[in-house]
């Protein structure tokens, strides 16, 4: 006769998918995401997002930061971070029931120094586009085509791109961040015009101008350095599109 009590057999984790923008020749590769290389027999040797088992006196949010922390060395407390959906095939992990609550987050990696946590062999930042999904551990691969989706959706409608950006840029910086991770062909959408897409901002003194050019620049005079000032959850009235026709993209 079968029992009618159910023993618990599912433990509950969570998984990171960090992103960031870093120099690269090639602005396709500029947006990466971070990866690790973990020493159990259960990776099989591929890279993964970090993650850990939730502990039963924390918050889906705080096992997030402490993922980021023990893994890769990062201290995860101010970032934007925000929780990506439940991941829960009964399958996609071989060592038990586990089921991975993934979050997303968004960082300026300039001054980020990585620190490989226990049981991690590397940690490095990898190109989004172009990634294999054999190449990555488990469901990961899933995780990560939803936060790509996720963060190119609230490009569009948020001003999550300001996380992705050190308290003072120039415009240029600025479209560089849109031109990663949304559409490369607006690097080549000029100053001028890529401004008027931030036309509120500017009139609403959120997006203002701190009075100094930026130290260097790649050709001709150094751009305008800009702060914003408004919160990073916040929103548009309207979805940003982004027509070249409009624009005229042209020149750089």
């Amino acid at each position: 006769m079968e029992s009618n009590q159910l023993t618990p057999n599912a433990v509950v984790a969570v998984d990171v998918v960090v992103f960031t923008l870093r120099p690269a020749q090639d602005i396709e590769d500029r947006w990466q995401v971070l990866l690790v290389r973990r020493d159990e027999p259960a990776f099989g040797n591929k890279l993964a997002l970090p993650g850990v088992l939730v502990r039963g006196d924390e918050t889906f949010d705080k096992a997030a930061r402490r993922a980021l922390q023990t893994k890769t060395g990062l201290d995860a407390r101010d970032w934007y971070l925000e929780q990506l959906g439940t991941f829960g095939d009964p399958g996609r992990d071989t060592r038990g029931r586990v089921v991975s609550v993934a979050h997303v987050a968004l960082v300026a990696s300039d001054d980020v120094e990585l620190a490989a946590g226990s049981g991690i062999q590397s940690i490095d930042w990898v190109p989004v586009r172009g990634l294999p999904a054999e190449t990555l551990a488990f469901d990961h691969a899933d995780m990560l085509r939803v936060a790509i989706n996720r963060i190119q959706a609230k490009l569009r409608y948020s001003w999550v791109a300001f996380q992705l950006l050190p308290d003072e840029f120039t415009l240029s910086a600025l479209r560089s961040v849109y031109s990663a991770i949304l559409d490369p062909s607006l690097e080549r959408l000029n100053t001028s015009n890529f401004r008027k897409a931030f036309s509120t901002l500017f009139a609403s003194k959120t997006l203002v101008s701190v009075g100094q050019r930026a130290s260097v620049g790649k050709v001709g005079r150094p751009g305008e350095l800009y702060r914003f000032v408004g919160p990073i959850t916040g929103t548009r009235t309207r979805e940003l599109r982004w027509d070249s026709v409009r624009f005229g993209a042209v020149g750089a």
